[in-house]
């Protein structure tokens, strides 16, 4: 009986370590987000190939993440609004499987990458856009 509770101790410990290590490649510092981030580009909408950028539109974005859990948006240089925003596993639309999101001004994106240089965000609905940030 003694063999069999360490057999399963050991089972267990291993199936946690391997989960804690199967999870380490989907998290995320939440902090990276943190600074000034200047929109560059939008790829997708109905039929997938749009290709929008600050210089075809003449709009440029800049989102301004505080570690007080609000961004301030600015378009063209003027402050165009100031939202809470949240960072939290969610299932993404397109796959139904977990992903961090970011929510914020009534809208849901999936994190794809965040770095120190840049930000990749989708639009959780269909026929949405991939949003390219740089630092």
């Amino acid at each position: 009986m003694r063999n069999v509770s360490l057999f399963l101790l050991i089972g267990f410990v291993f199936f946690l370590s391997f989960c804690s290590l199967k999870n380490e490649d989907n998290t995320i510092n939440e902090h990276s987000i943190i600074g000034t981030w200047y929109w560059q580009e939008s790829r997708g909408g109905i039929k997938g190939s749009e290709i929008i950028t600050p210089e075809s539109t003449g709009v440029a974005v800049r989102l301004v993440f505080g570690t007080n859990k609000k961004v301030t948006v600015f378009t063209n240089g003027v402050e165009t609004g100031t939202y809470t925003y949240t960072i939290k596993m969610g299932k993404s639309i397109f796959d139904n499987e977990l992903h961090y999101l970011l929510n914020f001004n009534e809208m849901s994106y999936v994190i794809w990458k965040i770095d120190d240089e840049e930000m990749t965000i989708q639009d959780n609905f269909v026929d949405g856009y991939v949003l390219t940030y740089s630092n």
